[in-house]
């Protein structure tokens, strides 16, 4: 390996405003949650090992929030049912914490507590509404005191359950005043947050860096049409062009920022990795220096494809791993492969053997670039949600990743460091417009639900306009409603059980400010706007043929068809989780390939059917019907040809998977629906 290279981790943290307008209860427990699990330890991780350099990047939004519990003017709704008498809880309250206290990665955050595990079988994995009165029932106090404590421990980070050790140990049978020894143990972690990145700042181990205020995509707010240039045929009802407030945004952003932590950063996260040639000028008229984003944003700027030879490496490697200029403000790009790696595969790996193919792979990067040169490998991923997949939080695979980096003498640096100490001379003849999602906006503003919400932002901010409201509180509610997280869970683009409440809030705060203003609201705030319950998941890239052979024979084999991570059905942002932990869905011009991957090691064990309700009803037992090509190993795979399911000019096919064992249904998927027409296809991933 040469000395030519540096590996620049950023780890992005952030929660969306969960606030009701009027009410410091927060409906959702994540900024609390993340608190404890992930935003100090991942410092402490970074810690043990001073030759690391790593960039944190906190969004105001999060910011504003943690704050708030730390003096103690927010709060939530599921913290205050855990600390709620257990002998005292109403009917409503029981359901609540039958519903919400078991939302966690149920493999590596509720399996290894038996009490914990109990509890959940006990109410069942799979919530029917109608039941849960009847299930409460079922539930004595001392069970619900259980069940309120466990559901707060296992979010603390292991680093920090030393104070409470005997209360992991004991299991159950907790008494009502161990929730205080809890609660000081939480007051104690989120309390210190903020000192601790400080001091580490001034250390010079780490750089801090912040995103938009509200965390909403800029080049949207810019100006909406910038979404067609990814997407030409995307059809959007409106125009949204309000520069002024992606500039709010940004300054708004900077001042929280710099009130909590008494610095200007130098760099910014634009939300979602969004950028566009537009926002240029705004990010440099607020001094910030430097900027992120994914790769395939550099690919489409520049007019040119990047992809992976069999080594892993890109293709051309001496223009990815260089940081580039756009007029006086410097952009990195993130490698979209090994930051994803961390993000969705690496977990389910042996920790060290994940640490071993991260550090190969940079050392295969810089065998292909000039040893004369300078280059960094920006790896750029969310820095909490990912951790739930791990075992014990991570604590293991950054031991070995940072660990091995040391071992290996590989450098590690922030980005504002590496500028310092090289010059850049790379100047990009544009700037894409797009995100780290497919290097385009469509999550966003793609969907029919989408429409309806920035059709709502529009005309709220029309009449703000119109009556001339320069009231700071009520264009500070009207910003919130710019947030990306909201249009996120819109549409079909994702599925979570938490999107009524994003609805909700989204309505909520949009009515709040038409009777401020004196105006009545809009009929339509009072309906939901997600009015379907299907799933739409991330949808195919191109062709594939894989073999139907039962294993992952290479990494690429499916990396171009449509998937629904099942698995994180039972992570932060939703209540249900079983046996899938993936379904994937491709084709070429024969044949459908559809491909499930399961959380049991004997995955023979179950039998697989798969229900179409698109084109036609059909249902195929996977396995028992001779006419399919499909295998059964470590994972399900299956080959069914087009003409068999008639799928012609429809271009969609719509299903789902179960699984029983001796006859009893024990997991099915949702619905799904894929692409899976070339022309639709390819329109929808438009590329360069």
């Amino acid at each position: 390996m040469h000395n030519n290279i540096s590996v620049a981790f950023l780890w992005h943290f952030h929660q969306p405003m969960y606030s009701k307008p009027e009410d410091s209860t927060l409906p959702l427990p994540w900024v609390r949650l993340h608190c404890l699990k992930d935003y100090l330890d991942m410092l402490k991780h970074v810690q043990k090992f001073p030759q690391i350099k790593v960039t944190f990047n906190f969004t105001p939004s999060l910011l504003l929030q943690m704050k708030g519990y730390m003096t103690g003017d927010t709060t939530d709704e599921q913290f205050l049912l855990f600390k709620k008498n257990a002998e005292e809880l109403s009917d409503e309250e029981k359901i609540q914490i039958l519903r919400d206290f078991f939302l966690a990665n149920w493999e590596k955050m509720i399996g290894p507590y038996p009490r914990y595990l109990s509890l959940l079988l006990k109410r069942g994995k799979n919530i029917v509404e109608d039941e849960l009165s009847a299930v409460a029932q079922m539930f004595k106090p001392a069970e619900f005191r259980d069940l309120q404590i466990w559901s707060n421990i296992v979010w603390i980070d292991p680093i920090f359950r030393h104070e409470i050790k005997d209360l992991y140990g004991r299991g159950k049978n907790f008494k009502e005043e161990d929730k205080e020894r809890v609660v000081n143990l939480e007051n104690k972690i989120i309390g210190s947050i903020f000192d601790e990145y400080k001091k580490a700042f001034e250390s010079g181990q780490i750089e801090l860096t912040t995103s938009p205020m509200y965390h909403p995509i800029l080049p949207l707010l810019i100006n909406s049409e910038l979404a067609k240039v990814s997407t030409p045929n995307l059809d959007i009802p409106f125009r949204f062009q309000h520069p002024e407030d992606a500039e709010e945004h940004l300054a708004k952003g900077l001042e929280v920022f710099e009130s909590i932590f008494g610095l200007k950063p130098k760099g910014v996260w634009p939300s979602e990795g969004s950028v566009c040639q537009e926002l240029v000028p705004l990010l440099s008229k607020q001094g910030i220096e430097w900027i992120a984003t994914d790769e395939e944003i550099l690919a489409r700027s520049l007019r040119r494809s990047i992809y992976r030879h069999e080594n892993g490496v890109p293709n051309c490697p001496e223009l990815l791993y260089k940081v580039w200029k756009r007029d006086n403000v410097n952009v990195v790009f993130r490698d979209h492969v090994i930051s994803d790696l961390i993000g969705f595969t690496y977990y389910n790996w042996d920790q060290g053997k994940a640490a071993h193919d991260f550090v190969s792979r940079v050392k295969e990067i810089s065998n292909q670039l000039p040893s004369f040169d300078k280059f960094i490998v920006p790896i750029i991923l969310d820095g909490e949600n990912a951790w739930e997949a791990y075992a014990n939080d991570g604590t293991e695979f950054f031991d070995a990743l940072y660990g091995e980096l040391v071992k290996q003498n590989i450098p590690t640096t922030t980005v504002s460091k590496f500028l310092e100490e090289h010059e850049v001379k790379n100047e990009l003849p544009s700037l894409f417009p797009g995100s780290w999602i497919g290097a385009n906006f469509n999550i966003w503003i793609g969907q029919p639900e989408d429409h309806i919400g920035w059709k709502m932002v529009a005309d709220v901010r029309k009449k703000l306009v119109e009556k001339n409201v320069t009231d700071r509180e009520i264009w500070n509610r009207f910003y919130m409603l710019e947030g990306s997280d909201y249009f996120w869970w819109f549409g079909s683009g994702y599925v979570s059980t938490t999107t009524d409440i994003f609805d909700e809030l989204f309505r909520m705060n949009a009515i709040w400010i038409y009777k401020r203003i004196g105006e009545e609201p809009p009929a339509e705030l009072y309906s939901p706007i997600q009015k379907r319950a299907e799933v739409f998941t991330c949808q195919p890239i191109d062709r594939i043929s894989p073999m139907i052979d039962g294993q992952l024979t290479n990494y690429y084999e499916w990396y171009s068809a449509g998937y629904v991570d099942i698995k994180r059905m039972g992570g932060t942002m939703h209540r249900f989780a079983g046996l899938f932990s993936r379904v994937y869905c491709g084709f070429d011009d024969d044949n459908l390939y559809i491909r499930f991957d399961v959380e049991d090691e004997d995955i023979a064990a179950y039998e697989y059917r798969i229900k179409f309700f698109t084109p036609k009803d059909i249902e195929i037992a996977v396995g028992a019907d001779k006419d399919f090509a499909c295998k059964i190993d470590k994972i399900g795979e299956i080959a069914i040809p087009l003409t068999r399911l008639s799928v012609g000019d429809i271009g969609v096919v719509e299903f789902m998977v179960d699984a029983k064992q001796k006859g009893v249904e024990v997991d099915r998927t949702p619905s799904l629906k894929f692409n899976v027409k070339l022309k639709d296809v390819r329109m929808y991933n438009w590329t360069v």
